[in-house]
């Protein structure tokens, strides 16, 4: 059975493309704000019980019952996000780390019973799929793909909370349409534009902005 602990290491692994590639030790341990001597322990019980396999020097990736789990649990997570966002009023700056709780106190019953009382949602309130049969996330672009002048509508947004507040406070959401005024390359900034509104934004944080 997967500990909490276990769980955390296999998102760890599979937000940092660990379903394409091997992720270091290094970044594992960075991500999770831990000792690198404790992730190569951790990571050896994980390849052992046959959730990732380790390459000596890589670091590590998620084998086909690892990414079954991690599916198991981001589609925990972004189901619990949208229960706390429609049924409880949260905000969506205030729902990733009440979630990162819940996601490992709940049961299974718990999360089907959650699934069908929101009607099956296909998106997280950030933008992210919510993981049905696999993985598989959409194929989206970034913001500072585009160009000044350049329209779009905003599709995702990484579960940062200083990012999610400060879009919220200039009531910037899913599916916005926005249009990019100017960017200041010397001082890598982005100006974003809804309706007569006018947003800055570091490009940095620009580029944790989607579109399809």
């Amino acid at each position: 059975m997967l500990t909490e602990e276990k769980e955390d290491y296999l998102k760890c692994i599979y937000h940092n493309n660990g379903l394409n590639e091997y992720v270091s030790n290094k970044k594992i341990a960075t991500h999770l704000g831990i000792k690198p001597p404790s992730v190569t322990e951790m990571t050896n019980r994980l390849e052992k019980e046959g959730y990732i396999t380790t390459k000596p020097y890589k670091g590590a990736r998620l084998t086909e019952v690892g990414e079954k789990e991690v599916a198991r649990i981001v589609k925990r997570h972004r189901l619990i996000e949208c229960f706390l966002i429609e049924s409880l009023g949260y905000r969506w700056d205030e729902v990733h780390m009440e979630a990162e709780v819940l996601e490992h106190r709940v049961s299974d019953l718990f999360i089907e019973r959650l699934d069908e009382m929101l009607c099956y949602p296909e998106y997280c309130p950030h933008g992210a799929l919510i993981p049905r049969e696999s993985l598989q996330e959409e194929e989206l672009h970034m913001v500072t793909e585009l160009n000044a002048g350049d329209s779009f509508i905003l599709s995702k947004v990484h579960d940062e909370v200083a990012l999610l507040s400060y879009l919220y406070e200039n009531d910037i959401k899913i599916n916005d349409r926005l249009r990019i005024d100017s960017i200041d390359e010397a001082n890598q900034i982005m100006y974003l534009n809804k309706g007569d509104k006018s947003v800055s934004l570091s490009m940095d944080n620009a580029k944790k902005l989607y579109y399809k």
